[in-house]
């Protein structure tokens, strides 16, 4: 009976699975397919109306006949740039015209627009408007321009209704490595520009960056020897293929793959099935053609799609006869559960209880006597038990709440450099730094590291409320100001990225007070910028004065907001101190705050002390205030002093 019933099971789900196995890879190449050809429409659409706007500027031309050449091309640059001010799933493209056809005594007239990441927006780059940028020449305007003649000829000379322009056709060229601005894999979709006379005096170009793309599609897997191939067919050009231990590479022709010819695809949105035999091994295909001439192909050994029928049945016997031998057991076990279980249970349950087995139950389900003694019982330990547990889960939880502050604590403190000297092989200057939290963990933060071996960075930052939240803030914030310096960005620039990082799904309305300086070390020239933050003091050989200027807007405050960089000049023996308002709003038994006055007048007072003592009577001072309050805010400091470039042992 039950060889005939898994024989059937298998009968039926195996012709099943295959059908549900083939529809749901299907879907796979059709889903991910569609995503690709949405932004090949987009592309494609967005050329297209590059070309009708190039066109109407074309001919406005003879109405702006008082117009100067300036005039005409700022008007250009004005049109390139608002339309890929709406598209920013291009990288860039432009407009570019036939040699003198819009300006006479002008051979090259470009308009090229691009997402420019470094300030967010989309700007006009004039660097393809050079004599030395022949783009007429380029391999990607030859294909355009020689595309849009083709399909000219085969569409005939037909003109639109009114004689006001030319059907648009779309001309992709093949994939390429831009090594002129983007240095990136990209292709490029074009459309001409025509007069009244249906002649080509330009063409409009969208570029598009399609590595990620390439990336995602090729890291499609359904199976351990799946493979994927994505070639434009126009092109006979291989744009990515995965398969190992195979001779195709990156632009190679298709004529390398014996088995190319044996795929099935189509016009259109419609994924094909095919199979075809490679090196012995039996393979079916799922593939699905472009509107831009590209196809994608994922090819899949039989053996392995359908390996889990196999599977599956095994399970299943393996179920049946785990069902059988667990029928007879329990069978056994029903006799004795019923004759001499119930007494045998009740009697080794308290003995249990008696050695302190609290999680003893006993599993007497019948309504006679023995069944009501068996819930007593059980009740009277579960109610026993969770006294003892909610005593144990109080005193736990409170021993692990300490200990991770413990750990919190010494993973923040490790988190800033504390190694002083800071730079032991750099002499031209000195820096000292602390920072004492008001609770186990704290939201203030110093940092000072070298951006190159001539650049030196120091942060001082603040972040709004205490604890644990201001912590993990401190963190990211410490983390995104750090890594964008490294980056080689100018400060107002690093502010400017950090802090629109920081807005992002920043529902908790935290925000970071912070000041970043760099130090040209050979110059002694001193770049800061301010967003928020307590005024430095600053000592130019006579007494600590405070650095005036004007703070700007705090990080995570708004995400639109611009920063502006400031530039002092430090000499030999000029010091910077930074500091956070935990030591202005010190406050002691009084309710009285230590001050802005008061940090000064104790600054100027050990002023001559070497930094690390400097700092350290500074703080003394603080606590001598405070008259033993409790800390209510982070107290950090930190001193650079500029020694010299002279002072560099590395130049004698």
């Amino acid at each position: 009976m039950i060889a005939a019933i898994f024989a059937v099971y298998s009968v039926i789900t195996t012709a099943n699975y295959r059908q549900h196995r083939i529809a749901e890879v299907s879907g796979l190449v059709a889903f991910e397919s569609e995503r690709v050809s949405g932004i090949i429409s987009e592309m494609e659409r967005n050329a297209i109306d590059l070309a009708l706007a190039g066109r109407q500027f074309y001919l406005s031309k003879d109405f702006a006949a008082g117009a100067t050449s300036r005039q005409l091309i700022e008007l250009g640059i004005s049109i390139s740039v608002e339309n890929f001010s709406a598209f920013t799933a291009a990288v860039g493209g432009g407009i570019w015209f036939e040699p003198y056809a819009l300006i006479k005594d002008t051979r090259r007239l470009c308009f090229y627009a691009f997402f420019d990441p470094a300030i967010g927006v989309v700007r006009h780059d004039p660097e393809f408007e050079s004599d030395e940028y022949d783009y007429h020449n380029q391999m990607w305007y030859t294909a355009i321009s020689s595309g849009l003649a083709d399909a000219a000829s085969l569409a005939g000379s037909t003109v639109l209704a009114g004689g006001h322009g030319r059907h648009h056709s779309i001309v992709w060229t093949q994939p390429y490595f831009d090594d002129a601005g983007t240095n990136a894999f990209m292709t490029t979709v074009g459309a001409g520009i025509y007069d009244n006379s249906g002649s080509l005096v330009g063409i409009s170009t969208v570029d598009w960056e399609i590595q990620s793309m390439v990336d995602r599609l090729s890291a499609i897997k359904p199976t351990n020897s799946s493979f994927v191939l994505l070639a434009s067919l126009k092109d006979d050009f291989i744009i990515s293929k995965t398969r190992e231990n195979s001779s195709a590479f990156i632009g190679a022709s298709l004529d390398v793959l014996s088995w190319f010819n044996d795929l099935r695809f189509t016009e259109g949105d419609t994924v094909e099935t095919g199979y075809f035999t490679d090196a012995g091994v039996e393979f079916i295909s799922f593939s699905r053609m472009f509107d831009n001439g590209w196809l994608f192909s994922i090819q899949i050994p039989v053996k392995e799609i359908f390996a889990e029928i196999q599977i599956r049945n095994n399970q299943f016997t393996i179920i049946i006869v785990i069902l059988f031998i667990t029928l007879l057991i329990v069978t056994g076990l029903l006799l004795s559960r019923i004759i001499n279980r119930p007494l045998y249970q009740l009697t080794s349950g308290v003995a249990e209880l008696g050695s302190g087995n609290l999680d003893k139950q006993i599993q007497i389900l019948s309504h006679d006597e023995f069944g009501t003694l068996a819930s007593a019982f059980n009740k009277m330990t579960i109610d026993l038990k969770k006294s003892i547990e909610q005593n144990l889960r109080e005193r736990t939880q409170k021993e692990r709440i300490d200990a991770e502050l413990n750990v919190a604590t010494q993973i923040q403190v490790n988190m800033l450099p504390r190694s002083f000297p800071a730079f032991p092989y750099r002499n031209e200057f000195d820096i000292y730094a602390m920072m004492q939290p008001a609770r186990e963990v704290g939201g203030d933060f110093y940092d000072y590291f070298l951006i190159d071996k001539n650049t030196l960075a120091v942060v001082m930052a603040d972040v709004s409320g205490k604890g644990v939240p201001a912590a993990l803030f401190m963190v990211i914030a410490r983390t995104l100001i750090k890594n964008t310096a490294l980056s080689g960005k100018r400060p107002e620039v690093v502010f400017g990225i950090v802090n629109r990082m920081l807005c992002e799904n920043n529902e908790t309305g935290m925000f970071v007070t912070a000041f970043l300086g760099y130090l040209d070390i050979p110059s002694g020239l001193f770049t800061f910028v301010n967003a928020g933050h307590n005024p430095p003091l600053l000592y130019l050989g006579d007494q600590f004065n405070w650095l005036k200027l004007k703070p700007e807007l705090v990080l995570a405050g708004m995400e639109d907001t611009f920063y502006h960089q400031h530039k002092i000049t430090l000499k030999q023996g000029d010091k910077l101190f930074l500091y956070t308002d935990g030591i202005t709003e010190a406050m002691n038994n009084k309710k009285e705050l230590f001050s802005d006055n008061k940090l000064l007048e104790t600054a100027n007072n050990f002023i001559d002390r070497p930094l690390k003592d400097f700092t350290m009577s500074v703080k003394q001072e603080i606590d001598k205030f405070g008259e033993g309050a409790e800390q209510a805010d982070d107290i950090t400091m930190l001193i650079l002093q500029y020694k010299g470039a002279e002072n560099n042992e590395s130049k004698k």
